[in-house]
């Protein structure tokens, strides 16, 4: 893998840089040509990609030799070109005072077009322009006149403000020529230019803070990138690409952003630079300084934007890397003048990014906010999964002089869920000692600080250590020193009713859910229904989860911030109710949900579900990919039990794509962290170990599946038995399959969902041995999600070979694997040639039949 170092030198460099989020835009540009527009201009703000987008429009015309379409290219207008207008910049030479537009124009079509005379077809002539805002209104209308001649087009880019010139603008509106808008590159654009960009995967969360930081603008997207991995804020964090550091600037992003900054005014930098420091400023504080101009023309630059919901109308700043490239510019001075301005926020009456902000800004001034307001900010950075600011914070508000029990009890739960939440549980135990020495010295501890801290207690026995039962012990003793019957126990239940299902012990959950629900009703049973669903899918009720999972969703609410993981878990919960029941279509879809700022957003485990996505779908490149990512960012915080399922998942990805060194390390990763993973999904994850062990010839698969059918009877697991028992007719000689199907049919009428019903079709096809049934039951199993492999022990394909025969198996043609694999249909068929080379078989039906003898 690239260094750190050498990753600056891996980069692609500027004129080879991937365009990505654009390729709509370049297709409408050219369906726009070709169906008879006089021109296309694309319109956006600077930065958002418009020259990229004509520029690789061109190119495909230009590249197009049978195209009757011929490009000259213009210079690009210029802001101080000494009184000429365009034209004359243009043509070299200065055109008559009293010249006309249509002779200019005239003197311009006898120069760039042929003779009239010259017999069809006559070559259409498309000049390409950037920079059309900067266009004179003379020389406009001269191009204008062009246009409306009908043997020229006209492709050119114009910022939104201050727009086109008014000849320009008029074609437009009367329909003469179109406009392309640009908006910001979205989340997953990003996610694919880092694909594309690093030697290698990134995490979801760097995508994701590129995105915030240059809200989608593609040139800063690229010189953020570029900074941060010259300053070496970018390392391999084992698995992936992290970003490591806070935002910051440097002269790269100082130039980048120095037109839009030091050409502004002396009152328009007064208030760009205030509301930077302060994220959001009420209008009122702006004003003298704030004119409506002043406003109008921030607002106009993208600098600042106007939010005038409910309550007072506030200034916030167009998006981070501005607010950041600003603050890098002040001097500590200015920094403590404009301070002075605003009162100390209150918690209540200001957002949390507001809170964190003034509490950044004024320990930047060296001045030291109240406990309270300290408290209230790493509260802020807890739930925005900033656990180390969070610890920090926490620890200034402990060394207060003076401080109040109560603050000072805050502050060590705090400090004791962020050092938990950060990984380093020696600290988190710290502040739990702690916090029982003060109980111990006459402190008084209400419920509320019993109970929280039990769940940390048992959090960091359960997931750092592995030991079940001793989390279940801490919570059973903390039940003791609450009060009975009342909120805090009822709240204790919950949480070892979850730790159970933790934990694997799925029966015991079925059995206290509805009992917990009929004895309480309470917020937290909310964040019990997780639980429930994994243990009622992998009962064989996947369509009741699911629907359940759905119900919760909605529930979700402001008095669940307790629980800012909750949402997420849910959609965890659904998204396998959803696998399990044969529905990956339902997988991949949201419900929808109203958004409270109050819920977290995992990025790891929303790359890990991005990973499982694809291996649903038979990607196994990309599923290798964002699981790996997610890997990456797992690594840099508190083990959270998921870690054992994306190894898992990487098992099956490396086994499918024929890596036998990766999926054999995967297989026993999963193996070492099995003791502390979250086994709410453990049926799921041995399973495609298994899968991986089967890809691999591994020995000892046949007690492997015997063992997994009878962890899952154990615990009641119908969805396991019925996987397992299918695994049993696959790996069976022929003879032996006839005695194994009924006992996969009993299975499968005991889970709900379409899953069942592919597995006992795939097994009777096995059975009957006709190669055309076993293909058609294998695509059949791919539509729920199931991908069986090709043995690659046997027939010693390549990864890529291995990739395609799994997709001819499973009944996929030639275009549909390409598509798939994004390659060419010639590529897919010169190695599938050599995998009927390696089978000594002519026809994709004997190759299937091969595939399924080499289970044997």
């Amino acid at each position: 893998m690239v260094s750190q170092e050498s990753l600056k030198h891996a980069l692609p460099p500027r004129v080879h840089w991937p365009i990505v989020g654009r390729e709509e835009d370049a297709a409408l540009l050219l369906q726009r040509l070709s169906s008879g527009s006089g021109g296309v201009v694309v319109m956006g703000s600077p930065g958002i990609g418009k020259s990229t987008v004509a520029a690789a429009a061109l190119a495909q015309i230009r590249d197009n030799n049978q195209s009757n379409q011929h490009v000259l290219l213009l210079p690009t207008p210029q802001e101080q070109a000494g009184g000429l207008s365009y034209v004359e910049q243009w043509l070299g030479v200065t055109t008559a005072v009293a010249a006309t537009i249509d002779a200019v124009a005239d003197q311009i079509l006898a120069r760039l077009l042929p003779d009239p005379a010259v017999p069809d077809p006559v070559p259409v002539l498309i000049l390409a322009l950037d920079d059309l805002h900067l266009v004179d209104n003379f020389s406009a209308g001269v191009l204008a006149r062009l246009v409306t001649d009908g043997r020229i087009q006209l492709v050119g880019t114009s910022r939104e403000e201050p727009g086109l010139p008014p000849a320009l603008n008029s074609l437009w509106r009367g329909g003469r020529i179109d406009r392309v808008d640009l908006v910001p590159l979205s989340y997953e654009s990003i996610r694919l230019i880092l694909r594309a960009a690093l030697p290698g995967p990134a995490s979801n969360d760097m995508a994701y803070r590129l995105w915030q930081a240059t809200a989608g603008n593609p040139l800063h997207v690229r010189e953020l990138l570029y900074s941060i991995v010259e300053a070496g804020d970018v390392s391999y964090a084992e698995h992936a690409w992290v970003w490591t550091a806070p935002l910051r600037t440097n002269r790269r992003l100082v130039d980048l952003l120095a037109s839009d900054i030091t050409t502004l005014s002396g009152a328009e930098r007064d208030v760009v630079d205030l509301v930077s420091l302060a994220e959001s400023v009420p209008l009122s504080l702006l004003a003298p300084t704030a004119t409506d101009a002043v406003l109008s023309s921030l607002v106009d630059r993208g600098l600042i934007v106007l939010a005038t919901g409910h309550g007072e109308p506030t200034v916030r700043i167009g998006h981070p890397l501005y607010a950041e490239t600003l603050r890098s510019l002040l001097y500590p001075r200015r920094k403590r003048e404009l301070f002075g301005l605003l009162p100390e926020p209150s918690p209540e009456q200001h957002s949390p990014q507001e809170l964190c902000r003034w509490v950044d800004w004024a320990l930047e001034c060296g001045l030291m906010p109240s406990p309270q307001v300290l408290l209230a900010a790493g509260t802020v950075r807890e739930r925005f999964s900033q656990p180390e600011r969070a610890a920090a914070l926490a620890a200034l508000a402990l060394n207060h002089e003076q401080l109040p029990p109560p603050e000072r009890v805050t502050a060590l739960l705090l400090s004791a869920r962020a050092n938990r939440d950060a990984g380093r549980s020696e600290s988190a135990e710290a502040d739990l000692v702690l916090l029982r020495t003060l109980a111990e010295q006459g402190t008084a501890l209400p419920d509320a600080v019993t109970v929280a801290s039990a769940r940390i207690h048992a959090d960091l026995c359960q997931r750092h250590f592995g030991d079940l039962d001793g989390a279940l012990a801490i919570l059973a003793q903390a039940a003791q020193e609450v009060e009975p019957g009342g909120v805090a126990a009822t709240e204790l239940a919950i949480e070892q009713l979850g730790l159970l299902g933790f934990g694997g012990r799925h029966a015991e959950v079925l059995a206290g859910y509805g009992p917990q629900l009929a004895a309480a009703n309470h917020p937290a049973n909310v964040s019990l229904a997780p639980s429930y669903i994994y243990a009622l899918a992998q009962a064989g009720r996947p369509l009741e989860a699911l629907e359940l999972a759905e119900t919760n969703i909605k529930l979700v609410g402001g008095e669940h911030a307790d629980f800012p993981l909750l949402r997420a878990r849910l959609m965890a919960a659904r998204f396998w109710s959803a696998v399990w029941a044969g529905r990956p279509d339902l997988a991949v879809t949201l419900p929808e949900y109203v958004e409270d700022g109050i819920q977290r957003h995992d990025s790891a485990l929303y790359q890990a579900g991005a990973g499982y996505v694809y291996l649903l779908f038979g990607v196994w490149e990309q599923a290798v990919a964002d699981l790996r990512g997610a890997l990456s960012r797992m690594g840099l915080l508190a083990p959270t039990g998921l870690e054992a399922m994306v190894w898992s998942g990487l098992a099956q990805a490396h086994a499918m794509r024929g890596e036998r060194a990766e999926a054999l390390h995967a297989c026993q990763q999963f193996e070492e962290l099995l003791p502390a993973m979250d086994r709410s999904v453990e049926v799921d994850s041995r399973y495609r170990v298994l899968l991986a062990k089967l890809a691999l010839g591994l020995e000892g698969l046949e007690q492997g599946i015997s063992g997994y059918i009878a962890l899952a009877q154990s615990q009641g697991l119908l969805l396991g038995v019925l996987l397992g028992r299918h695994l049993q007719v696959v790996t069976a000689a022929p003879g032996l399959r006839g005695s194994l199907l009924a006992a996969l049919a009993e299975s499968a009428e005991q889970v709900q969902g379409q899953l069942s019903a592919a597995l006992l079709a795939h097994g009777q096809a096995l059975n009957d041995g006709d190669a055309g049934a076993v293909s058609a039951a294998a695509a059949g199993l791919a539509q729920v999600g199931i991908w069986l492999p090709a043995p690659a022990k046997v027939l010693a394909l390549t990864p890529r070979q291995q990739e395609i025969a799994a997709m001819v198996a499973a009944g996929m043609t030639s275009k549909s694997i390409g598509e798939k694999l994004n390659i060419s249909v010639r590529t897919v068929d010169t190695h599938l040639g050599r995998i009927f080379a390696r089978a000594g078989v002519n026809t994709r039906a004997q190759l299937t039949q091969v595939l399924t003898a080499t289970f044997e």
